[in-house]
């Protein structure tokens, strides 16, 4: 018996080493699992994006050929000149632009959603990469904590109930903790994206007050660089607003508590009304589209500031009681290796007290005393 208390005392330095590391790393297999499920979720939407991607590239393709064989066409031209049918070609040919241009803008859009989601695939990917280090070590760790338990306790302990109980209370409070922790890294992955769907916001809100100059300068006689410096910064709103909504669609698939945002239409102008019927009027009508636009997107920024505020509540909280379920299980472990030095103690105690017994003439027993 006086070997086990050695071999306790030889293992209390190494015990301390590991349970410390243990505890710095407990937070990484479940933030793992979750990290690997957000991953796969900005698999599928990116995929999903190089889908339409390919499906915009033919249909700019087709729609470029069209656009090309009226602006090129100078027989078409001439037979509906022939024909007097000259505004009938002019609006095909306005036509074709449209739609051709239209497919454009849509494809350049996706592209930008496709740089945004691998963007944050790759910083995922990076935080995915740290955590299975920290898993590892703590892999590492308890399987050699386990291993100095083994070389100590060396199979069923049916004397030592104290420490049977304590050692059910540890594995206990580490799946209460487990279970918060996934709680917590939850509830922070919404937090972020609700954080980067502010940035976006902001951006579109500053890219509506630019475009709403622009317009101010267009209806007392801007001209045609006006015009395109305010669809610039409208098409440049409408990319950030996308991108909004999709980083509130992936927190939603995050928390359902997450509400949606209230729809936001971007208006685009029409080359006939810009150039060939421009006017203060148009330009009027046009300007109270972007007013609206900015107040719809007033409205969204409300709806949003309200659920990141509601989500860094919620945050908060998981994270005090994750912390509280961390508390308990430190305590706990604390008091499965206080159950452990007692065991010991009292075996130890034993074999000096048979040893007493032995130089004294009773008998000798390898025994431990019944608790």
């Amino acid at each position: 018996m006086a070997t086990i208390t050695s071999q306790i005392k030889e293992a209390a330095p190494r015990n301390s080493e590991l349970l410390a590391i243990l505890s710095e790393t407990d937070h990484a297999p479940p933030a793992l699992e979750h990290q690997k499920h957000y991953i796969s979720d900005l698999n599928n939407e990116l995929s999903t994006a190089q889908k339409r991607i390919a499906a915009l590239d033919k249909q700019r393709v087709k729609e470029f050929k069209e656009h090309k064989k009226y602006r090129d066409s100078v027989m078409k031209r001439f037979l509906y000149r022939v024909g007097g049918k000259t505004d009938r070609f002019e609006a095909r040919a306005e036509k074709e632009e449209q739609e051709y241009f239209a497919v454009l803008q849509e494809e350049r859009q996706a592209k930008e959603q496709e740089e945004n989601l691998k963007s944050l695939r790759s910083k995922a990917l990076e935080a995915q990469s740290d955590l299975e280090a920290d898993v590892g070590r703590h892999a590492e760790a308890q399987q050699q904590l386990d291993s100095l338990y083994d070389s100590i306790f060396q199979g069923p302990t049916p004397s030592f109930p104290d420490e049977d109980c304590s050692e059910r209370n540890a594995e206990d409070a580490l799946q209460a903790y487990h279970n918060s922790r996934v709680a917590m890294e939850t509830e922070l992955q919404v937090v972020h994206l609700l954080t980067e769907a502010k940035g976006r916001l902001f951006s579109a809100l500053n890219y509506i007050e630019d475009a709403l100059g622009h317009s101010r300068m267009d209806m007392f006689g801007g001209g045609t660089f006006t015009d395109m410096m305010e669809r610039n910064c409208l098409d440049n709103a409408e990319v950030q607003i996308r991108q909004m909504f999709s980083l509130v669609r992936q927190a939603q698939r995050m928390s359902p508590k997450v509400q949606d945002l209230p729809d936001v239409n971007i208006p685009h102008g029409n080359l006939m009304s810009d150039v060939f019927f421009d006017n203060i009027f148009t330009d009027m009508a046009f300007h109270e589209k972007i007013k609206d636009s900015r107040v719809r997107l007033y409205r969204s920024r409300d709806v949003l500031l309200d659920q990141f505020a509601q989500a860094q509540a919620r945050y908060n909280q998981v994270e005090q009681e994750t912390n509280v379920y961390a508390a308990a299980l430190r305590t706990a472990r604390e008091d499965l290796q206080r159950a452990r030095e007692r065991i010991f103690q009292r075996i130890a105690n034993s074999s000096e007290n048979a040893q007493v017994t032995s130089t004294d003439g009773g008998g000798n027993t390898d025994d431990p005393p019944p608790y």
